[in-house]
């Protein structure tokens, strides 16, 4: 729900587009992810997998912690 608000904020004249582009986003993440993970898990075994989501989820964090959000439309 955040993420959405962070996009719909970012946008304020083009709602749609945001929101659209915010799902194609999602869309793209949810399939690289399943790619990177399959290759990791192919190549270099199950735990490989592991490590590398949890290095995501610890890059997504970081990110989530110290990024901006945009300035209110208010």
């Amino acid at each position: 729900m955040s993420t959405q608000t962070w996009a719909l904020l970012s946008c304020p004249d083009d709602r749609d587009g945001a929101s659209s582009l915010l799902v194609g986003v999602f869309n793209g993440a949810i399939a690289l992810g399943a790619l990177a993970g399959g290759l990791a898990a192919d190549g270099f075994g199950t735990t490989a997998a592991l490590w590398l989501g949890g290095g995501l989820a610890i890059a997504a964090l970081l990110t989530a912690a110290f990024g901006s959000a945009p300035a209110s439309a208010r």
